[in-house]
């Protein structure tokens, strides 16, 4: 599992972290809100959902780590597939058959 995470704003301007983990050929997203240390245990991960702006800040992010060999070019591949409608971000063990 490969895991990947940054800082941004909500809809309502407050600061939150992202974590994008891929495992499996899929991604999921988890959000949770900006907090200090003290309060850093008791924050609850939540999923979120992809939206086409955040598969464009994490394939700008992944672009970052690949140039300096951080990342395989398949990850970023397969983000520009998603974003270019040729592929879908679901579970292959959920998928239809």
């Amino acid at each position: 599992m490969e895991s990947f995470s940054w800082k941004d704003k909500d809809a309502d301007g407050n600061k939150v972290v992202y974590e994008a983990r891929h495992f499996g050929g899929w991604w999921q997203l988890t959000c949770t809100p900006k907090v200090g240390r003290a309060m850093k245990d008791e924050v609850e991960p939540e999923p979120a959902e992809f939206t086409e702006e955040i598969w464009q800040t994490l394939r700008e992010l992944l672009w970052r780590k690949y140039q300096r060999r951080r990342v395989s070019w398949s990850l970023i591949e397969h983000i520009d597939d998603i974003l270019a409608g040729k592929a879908t971000n679901e579970r292959r063990d959920q998928r239809k058959k």
